[in-house]
Order: C-alpha cells, then structure tokens, then sequence
C-alpha cells in the first residue's frame, strides 16, 4: 500500500472529456442529425435527448472499446501486473469514459422523467466510483480494462433503439440482423467474459500482492458485482426480446 500514491495528472483530460461529451449532446449531435436525418425534425423532445445522449453513447463505446481491445494485445505489461501498472495509455481510456459516464450522468438527472433509467444510472455511479481509482493511484489497472471490454456491445444497443425510433419494422431484415448480433456481442462481452474475469481475480487473490491490496480488494470484488448482476438482467431483456421476433419471423414466413 505503501506505493499507492495519488495522482492527478489526468483529472483535467477526464473534465475535458466531460465538456467536450456535454457540448456533443447539446450542440454537435442535434445539429449533424437535423441536417442527415431526414424525420428528426418530427421527434419529440424526450426522443430528442434520447437520440443525442446515445450518439455520445456510441461514440464513447466504439473508442473506449477500440483501445481496450488494443490495450489487451498490445500492453503486455498489463498482464503481467494486474493489481499495481501505470499506463498512460490506459490513463486516457479511463479520462475518456469517466468523462462520458459523468456527463450522461448529469444529462439523465436533468432529464430524469423523459431518459432516467435506475439500472443505467447505477451502472454509471459504480462505474464512476471504481474507475476513479484506477485512474488516479494506478490499482487494479487489469481489470478496469477488462470491463472496459464491455463497451463493445453499446453501439449495437443504441442501434437497435435508432432503429425502433426511425420506426423500422421490427421483423425487418435491418432490425433482426441487429437485434441477432446485438445479442451475440452482450454475451461475448459481457457475460461469457464473467467467469474468464472473476477466473482472473482468482488467481490474483492467491497471490501475496493481493494481501496489500487493502480495501480496493472489496470495491473491485463489490462494485464488479453489482455491475454483472445488471447486465444478467439486461441480457435476459435481450434474450427475451430476441426471442419475440425470431417467433414473429418464423410466423410470418409460415403465413
């Protein structure tokens, strides 16, 4: 414990993102899909804010989820020392998402009656709480990346609600092929990943770093928790919903 040392270096790059993410939902985003999406101008508000919080979402995800895939074959450090790594790298991954996590944080208690979401905003405030620490005393680096994974499945959520919005049939080829990968890239990334990550923090645990690890031991172990107890739920929707329009598909072939 004694080489965990606070670090504010990155703070600014995360508040940065923040604004940068705020001026993206406020200006950027409603101005680009007025001028390309040709019914935006017939959404309501509440979809309005919607559509702008998930094109951030996406944005968000797909670079998140690209440097986190990079960081994984590249940084071999990383593995080599799961509990205790200073990556800069990693740093600006971890700026960029707490940025974004806090901005859509603020957005949705802004606009809680028209987006709020008590499972999305858990997510966020745990989110936020663990990744700060690896952020700032460089604990715990491995598997920050690691959920960081997760990331991957978002822009294929927010495909499937720009496509329910855009009213595209549901048993359409567009909507099923989106709901189908959707579904299959959530239980790679989120719920297969379960057991290869806790198999992870096992075999840490046994290791005489681990004893020095203090209490970032139980915020890994409790935060992460809670995180996987969500997405079980968010991936029995899926498969629940997938299921729904497979027997509309196959009904309506069979008609």
């Amino acid at each position: 414990m004694g080489n965990i040392k606070f670090d504010p270096t990155f703070l600014p790059v995360a508040a940065t993102s923040f604004t940068l993410f705020i001026f993206l939902y406020k200006f950027l985003n409603p101005i680009l899909s007025n001028l390309l999406i040709r019914d935006y101008q017939y959404f309501t508000e509440t979809q309005k804010v919607d559509w702008s919080t998930r094109i951030s979402s996406s944005i968000n995800s797909f670079t998140v989820g690209t440097i986190c895939v990079y960081m994984m074959i590249a940084d071999h450090g990383l593995e080599a020392n799961p509990l205790l790594y200073k990556s800069y790298l990693l740093k600006t991954n971890l700026s960029i998402v707490i940025g974004y996590l806090l901005s859509d944080t603020v957005i949705s208690i802004i606009h809680y009656r028209k987006i709020g979401d008590p499972f999305s905003m858990a997510h966020h405030f745990l989110s936020i709480y663990a990744f700060i620490y690896v952020l700032t005393l460089n604990v715990m680096p491995y598997f920050a990346n690691f959920r960081l994974l997760a990331e991957l499945s978002t822009p294929l959520v927010n495909m499937r609600w720009f496509l329910d919005t855009l009213k595209f049939s549901k048993t359409s080829k567009a909507f099923v092929f989106n709901g189908l990968c959707m579904t299959l890239v959530f239980f790679f990334v989120r719920i297969l990943a379960m057991p290869i990550y806790w198999w992870k923090v096992y075999t840490v645990a046994i290791t005489p770093m681990w004893s020095h690890m203090g209490h970032f031991r139980f915020i890994l172990i409790i935060v992460c928790s809670v995180l996987d107890v969500i997405n079980l739920y968010w991936f029995s929707k899926m498969v629940r919903g997938c299921l729904r329009i497979i027997t509309a598909v196959y009904g309506k072939k069979h008609n």
